[in-house]
C-alpha cells in the first residue's frame, strides 16, 4: 500500500510538470493534446503490437472516454495559455470535490461521504490561499474548473473497466480517442493541424508523450485496481502545489508567491496526510 502512494505522488509530480511543458510550448492548447496523445498512442502500439486487441464493445468505451479526456487536457492547456500555470492549478484542486460529489451519483450503490466532502472542500481553500487570483484570470479559473469536472468524470468512468483490459492496453485506446477528438476538432475549426516548431517544442512534447503521458497515465490506470477513486483525485491535490513550484523555477512566477504559497501548501500537505487516518477511524466506528 505505501508503494502505491508513493507511486502515485511520482505520478502527481509528472502531472504537475505537464502545466510547465504547456507554457514552453509554442502550440496551442487542441494543437498540445492532439500531439501528445497521438503520440503516445503511437509509442504503446510500437511496444505492444498485436497485444492491444480487445473485444469492440471495449475498444469503444475506452476511444469514448478518450474524448472526455482530451477536453480535459484541452481546457487544462487552455487554462494554462489564458492565464497562467498558477492560476490552472487552483482551478484544478477543486478534483477531489467534483469526485465526492460525482463518484456516488455515477457509481450505484457508493453513498455520499462527509468525511470525503470535507476534506475535498478544505484542500479547495488550502489551494485557493496560495494563489490569491485577480479578475483578469477569471476566465482563465473558470476554465480550469471545467478541466477538473471533466478530469473527475473519466477517472469515475475508468474505475468501471479497469478490470476488463491491460492498464497499458486501456491507455493506447484512450489516447487514440483522446487525439482523434483533438485532431478532427482542429481540422473542422482550422483547416489543419499545427506541427511542433523547432527542436525545443519537439522535445517537450515527447517529454509530455512519454513520461507524463505513456508511463504516468498508464501507471494511474493500474493504480485504480487498489486505489479508490477519491483517494486517487484526493492525492491529485498536490499537483497544484508541484506545479505552481516548478512555475516558480521554470518562470520565476516565485515574485507573486506569498506567505499564503506556504500556508495553502501546509493546508493541502496535512488534510492529504490526515484523510486515510481519519477516514480509517471513522470506518472503524461505523463497523
Amino acid at each position: 500500500m505505501i508503494r502505491d502512494h508513493l507511486k502515485l505522488q511520482v505520478i502527481v509530480i509528472l502531472w504537475g510538470f505537464t502545466a510547465v511543458l504547456g507554457e514552453l510550448l509554442t502550440l496551442p492548447a487542441l494543437g498540445i493534446v492532439a500531439w501528445r496523445t497521438g503520440l503516445a498512442a503511437f509509442c504503446i502500439l510500437l511496444w505492444l503490437r498485436h497485444r492491444i486487441r480487445v473485444s469492440y464493445r471495449n475498444a469503444l468505451i475506452f476511444i469514448a472516454t478518450g474524448f472526455v479526456i482530451s477536453g480535459h487536457w484541452i481546457t487544462f492547456f487552455l487554462a494554462v495559455k489564458v492565464a497562467n500555470v498558477s492560476i490552472c492549478m487552483i482551478g484544478v484542486a477543486t478534483l477531489s470535490l467534483w469526485t465526492a460529489i460525482l463518484e456516488p451519483l455515477i457509481i450505484k450503490g457508493r453513498k455520499f461521504r462527509p468525511i470525503d466532502m470535507l476534506f475535498g472542500s478544505v484542500t479547495v481553500i488550502g489551494v485557493s490561499i496560495i494563489y490569491r487570483s485577480e479578475i483578469e484570470y477569471s476566465n482563465g479559473f473558470l476554465i480550469a474548473i471545467f478541466s477538473a469536472f471533466l478530469a473527475a468524470v473519466f477517472t469515475v468512468i475508468n474505475s468501471f473497466h479497469i478490470a476488463k483490459a491491460h492498464h497499458y492496453v486501456i491507455t493506447f485506446y484512450e489516447m487514440l480517442g483522446a487525439s482523434l477528438f483533438a485532431s478532427v476538432f482542429l481540422l473542422l475549426k482550422d483547416g489543419s493541424i499545427p506541427i511542433p516548431e523547432g527542436s525545443l517544442d519537439w522535445l517537450w512534447i515527447m517529454i509530455l508523450a512519454v513520461f507524463c503521458t505513456v508511463v504516468a497515465y498508464s501507471q494511474y490506470v493500474e493504480l485504480l485496481k487498489r486505489l479508490s477513486v477519491f483517494t486517487i483525485n484526493f492525492a491529485n491535490n498536490l499537483e497544484p502545489v508541484y506545479g505552481i513550484a516548478l512555475a516558480a523555477l521554470f518562470f520565476q512566477e516565485h515574485e507573486n508567491l506569498t506567505p499564503g504559497f506556504y500556508l495553502g501548501s501546509l493546508i493541502v500537505i496535512t488534510s492529504i496526510c490526515l484523510y486515510p487516518i481519519v477516514r480509517r477511524k471513522v470506518a472503524r466506528r461505523s463497523a
